[in-house]
């Protein structure tokens, strides 16, 4: 398994905790589907008025999750994928269990969480 320092881990739980907001991660959503956006067309797209809007692109911006580029008044967002590499190093690292290592969880838990660290890991390719 690879090794994490703290400040990297410092670093992993920042980008985790701004994804671990259902607004933040729906902006994520979009920004994979559709690219580049305005922030009208954020907006738009998500039905998230303002001002919680550029709250919530705030602190994706503070946590390295996105980019943004001006084009004279409007400003438009676009993931920044170098922010989840190490989160995505992390949580696939953790989704790899070698058999023996750890049964399976009561209800197919397990099953479960490796679909979702597999999905998270798939949105950086």
């Amino acid at each position: 398994m690879t090794a994490f320092t703290d400040g990297e881990l410092d670093a992993i739980t920042i980008v985790l905790k701004a994804l671990a907001h259902d607004v933040r991660l729906r902006l994520m959503r979009t920004l994979l589907d559709h690219g580049e956006t305005s922030v009208s067309e954020l907006e738009a797209l998500t039905g998230v008025g303002q001002p919680g809007l550029s709250q919530q692109l705030a602190v994706l911006r503070k946590a390295e999750l996105v980019q943004t580029r001006r084009e004279a008044k409007l400003v438009f967002y676009s993931l920044a994928p170098q922010g989840l590499h190490a989160a995505a190093q992390l949580l696939a690292a953790l989704s790899r269990t070698a058999p023996g290592e750890a049964g399976p969880r009561p209800g197919g838990t397990q099953a479960r969480v490796r679909g979702s660290a597999a999905t998270f890991a798939r949105m950086l390719e």
